[in-house]
């Protein structure tokens, strides 16, 4: 190769080292930047959630859970009621609404979304015994079936028992673990629905 041809070759070579460098000391500056504008773009559009009152979606769910304690017949906490008011007063029921939290990039700021809720009514049954606990999972799975539900969960281990299923965004689960001696444990119910705008915001969590 000719002298002018060996110099060309060398020009290139460094223009090219110059390039891999300049591209290596810019890709962090360009991640931050598409970080942030990724970051803006989802502050800037509101989560996808519909819009429902408060009271309707506590009788909603508080409706399911007393269904469900119907259909177990295991008897536990009372259900009078549950479809029309909202806070029991039996000790093993836990009912309430909870804020919701964007996902992506804006989960990380641990701001709640302003004016959306969710709902969940949680409550259990202590000493069941696991010969009553599992056709009554069964029957509260058929009962669910029957009802337009999609059950994603069925387990059925001897050591533990859980159905979950989904209707329309709200969410319904039930656990059944040993605890103690004679094959007896404890029944875990949980029904909860979707995040939720309310309609007419207080800028808290609503006061049902």
């Amino acid at each position: 190769m000719s002298a002018r041809g060996e110099d060309g070759a060398r020009r290139r070579a460094v223009r090219a080292a110059r390039f891999s460098c300049g591209a290596l000391l810019a890709a962090p500056f360009l991640l931050v930047a598409a970080f942030i504008a990724t970051y803006l773009i989802e502050r800037a559009v509101p989560e996808d959630y519909p819009e429902a009152e408060p009271e309707a979606v506590a009788r909603r769910i508080t409706g399911t859970s007393a269904e469900l304690v119907r259909v177990l017949d295991l008897g536990g906490p009372a259900v009078s009621g549950w479809g029309g008011q909202w806070r029991s007063q039996d000790p093993a029921v836990d009912v309430g609404p909870a804020f919701c939290y964007p996902d992506g990039l804006e989960g990380a700021l641990d701001e709640p979304v302003a004016d959306a809720f969710f709902l969940s009514h949680a409550w259990q049954l202590e000493h069941v015994p696991e010969a009553e606990a599992r056709p009554a999972m069964r029957r509260a799975a058929g009962y669910l079936r029957r009802h337009g539900w999609h059950v994603t969960v069925r387990e059925d281990t001897g050591s533990h028992q859980r159905l979950r299923a989904e209707q329309d965004g709200d969410t319904v689960g039930l656990y059944w673990t040993p605890a103690g001696e004679h094959g007896a444990g404890t029944l875990e119910g949980r029904a909860w629905s979707p995040c939720t705008y309310d309609p007419t915001p207080h800028g808290e969590l609503p006061a049902l």
